[in-house]
């Protein structure tokens, strides 16, 4: 794997003439970040083909008229995640420079709605970004933190502009451990306080996968603190057979001050929820799919304490049963409503393909939307009432 010290110029997305708008962004849509303004932003590739070549592309849109945007084609969109005003939009793209081929692309920022793209760099011990999230009070605060492969956690305080090590004990050894794309963060909704430069928050939790294992931060004692369980993993015939329990994806209830309950997700061992602000985890995977070895993305939500939402890839699922097939595993979202006790798949979902990307948000009345890409392309958005689930 390439060196943490090959270092990238900070560079900027291409520009040129505004292209066309679309009825639909193609497929597969990687990433997909709804917008206050009711449009979304979607990450779709690879597009093309063997004799013109693949690229990656974003598009903005809703409905059946979506705009493309300026994207490095080379650039493939793993997440994306919005400012609670809108007004900064974070890309992190997926770096194949980890294994020492092409550009290390770091952290994408765009202050125009996706118009344009400058990468985000200034003050990382190193360029591989797995993860972001946003401090709950950003728009005040303008605080968010990163984790990336080879450093660990770093936080910032002026939106982005430049980043701050997080401090830990010893060296870290890279990647995310049994799984090697285990590397996720979260703050939880309860984050306050006014953070120093050299500082993260005086209030609320930040928890994060990094150096192979799972950890909270303690703000008292200013170090982290290992959540030390040794899980098995659930897929057959995979070595090692237990490993320490990491994360890909960690998401917080949103009631967490009062419940003390968050979930997460691991490429080697499944899911996982807490109910004692992180301290200890039993695995909820009863009826799931295994984990995919080796999977590079993660796609979970979090609508309640008891309310989860999670993309998976399997067997394909149709009215309730498993179906034999050629032994390619298909996409699909599963739902619980009752802490992880039982699990409903989305049955026949209304995307062009597999799901292959979700959102969650809430509707003026509060109840739970899903906007929902799909592996042919296409975007849309359902009441969750309104889907055939089993």
């Amino acid at each position: 794997m390439s060196s943490p010290t090959a270092f990238v110029t900070p560079i900027s997305a291409p520009t040129g003439d505004v292209k066309e708008a679309v009825g639909n962004p193609p497929g597969p849509v990687l990433a997909l970040a709804p917008l206050p303004n009711g449009e979304s932003l979607a990450g779709v590739g690879p597009v093309g083909d063997v004799d013109t070549g693949f690229e990656w592309q974003m598009f903005r849109g809703h409905n059946d008229r979506w705009q493309p945007l300026a994207w490095p084609a080379e650039a493939k969109p793993r997440s994306l995640s919005v400012s609670p005003s809108g007004d900064l939009i974070f890309a992190v793209p997926f770096s194949d420079a980890i294994f020492g081929r092409g550009q290390a692309w770091g952290l994408m920022r765009s202050s125009g709605g996706g118009d344009s793209w400058q990468q985000s760099l200034k003050g990382l011990r190193d360029p591989y970004v797995m993860d972001l999230a946003f401090s709950p009070a950003f728009d005040t605060d303008h605080t968010l933190f990163v984790v990336t492969w080879y450093s660990g956690v770093h936080f910032s305080t002026d939106a982005g502009e430049s980043w701050q090590l997080v401090p830990y004990r010893e060296e870290i050894q890279p990647s995310g451990g049994a799984s090697p794309y285990d590397l996720a963060l979260a703050v939880s909704p309860d984050y306050q306080g006014s953070p120093v430069e050299s500082e993260p928050p005086a209030q609320g939790m930040v928890m994060a996968s990094f150096a192979r294992r799972l950890h909270r931060w303690d703000r008292v004692a200013g170090v982290w603190r290992t959540v030390a369980l040794t899980v098995t993993t659930p897929i057959k015939g995979f070595e090692p057979s237990q490993a320490q329990l990491t994360a890909g994806d960690i998401a917080f209830s949103p009631g967490f001050a009062d419940d003390g309950t968050l979930y997460l997700y691991s490429g080697y061992a499944g899911l996982f929820r807490s109910t004692d602000r992180g301290g200890t985890w039993r695995s909820v995977n009863r009826r799931l799919p295994s984990p995919s070895p080796l999977i590079t993305d993660f796609h979970l939500a979090v609508a309640s304490a008891i309310e989860v939402y999670v993309l998976l890839s399997g067997p394909r699922v149709t009215s309730g049963e498993t179906v034999p097939g050629s032994g390619q595993r298909e996409r699909t979202l599963y739902r619980t409503r009752d802490a992880g006790a039982s699990w409903e798949a989305l049955l026949d979902p209304p995307t062009l393909g597999d799901i292959s990307s979700f959102a969650l948000t809430r509707d003026e009345e509060g109840n739970v939307v899903l906007h929902l890409g799909g592996s042919r392309g296409g975007v849309s958005s359902h009441g969750t009432e309104a889907l055939h689930w089993d």
